[in-house]
C-alpha cells in the first residue's frame, strides 16, 4: 500500500514539475523587483526558477521535520 502511495506522489510531483517548467519557459520578459533599498531587473524566468527552488527546499525541510517527529514516536 505504501509503494502505491509513493508512486502516486511521484506522478503528481512530476506533473507539477512539468507544469512549472512550461510556465517558466513561457515567461521570459524582464521584470523589476523592488527589495526596498534597491531594485533589480531580471528576466522573469530566473525569478520563477529561484522561487520554485525555494519552494522545493521549504517543502523538503518541512517534510524532514515530520519524518524526525515520526521517528521519535
Amino acid at each position: 500500500m505504501e509503494d502505491k502511495k509513493k508512486q502516486i506522489n511521484l506522478v503528481i510531483s512530476l506533473v507539477v514539475a512539468l507544469i512549472a517548467v512550461i510556465f517558466v519557459v513561457m515567461n521570459t520578459n524582464p521584470v523589476a523587483i523592488n527589495f526596498g533599498f534597491f531594485k533589480v531587473k531580471l528576466p522573469l524566468i530566473i525569478v520563477l526558477v529561484v522561487m520554485v527552488i525555494i519552494g522545493v527546499l521549504l517543502g523538503w525541510f518541512l517534510g524532514q521535520d515530520k519524518k524526525i517527529s515520526n521517528k521519535k514516536n
